[in-house]
């Protein structure tokens, strides 16, 4: 019995419906979206080079996904396919990247993005120190611009249900 317990409790630690609580993030403070959306993946970025800093980590050269030429993901902008995707990778020695993978996701359409963001992150070059550092983590999250409304016509309850946003991180 606590042996089942257990092993359910490490399922859902280990799964990915614990990044199903994602949200997109609130940009009323911002004076438009686009601005939202730079503070929004500065600051996650700044946090986390912050968080590598105090493991003694630094980055060295970091690659940006390219997401052109790829049919399956101009569609999935096209549709405003919102979420995010987690990483884990290691830092070897030499500062080079190893066993990046996505961890989890919030949803399978989201997924679309994750091939372009795997390649970049394999990529990546840290400074190198004398350990290597397994179980590191990224997140990259895709939101739009919430569209326009009319609440005088029969599409404002499906634009508010669908809550879409224009342009990802």
């Amino acid at each position: 019995m606590v042996r089942s317990v257990f092993t359910t409790v490490a399922l859902l630690v280990s799964s990915p419906a614990l990044c199903l609580d994602w949200q997109r993030p609130d940009c009323t403070e911002y004076a438009n979206f686009n601005e939202c959306r730079n503070a929004e993946s500065n600051n996650y970025r700044m946090q986390k080079q912050q968080e590598f800093r105090e493991k003694g980590l630094s980055f060295w050269y970091y690659e940006r996904p390219d997401y052109s030429d790829n049919k399956k993901i101009k569609q999935a902008l096209e549709d405003k396919v919102e979420g995010a995707l987690f990483f884990s990778f290691t830092v070897k020695r030499d500062g080079s990247v190893a066993d990046v993978a996505l961890k989890s996701k919030t949803s399978n359409e989201v997924a679309v993005f994750a091939a372009p963001i795997l390649a970049a992150m394999k990529n990546w070059q840290f400074v190198p120190s004398e350990n290597d550092w397994p179980n590191q983590e990224w997140r990259y999250q895709f939101f739009f611009k919430q569209e326009d409304c009319d609440a005088e016509t029969s599409e404002a309850e499906a634009c508010t249900e669908a809550g879409k946003a224009a342009s990802a991180e």
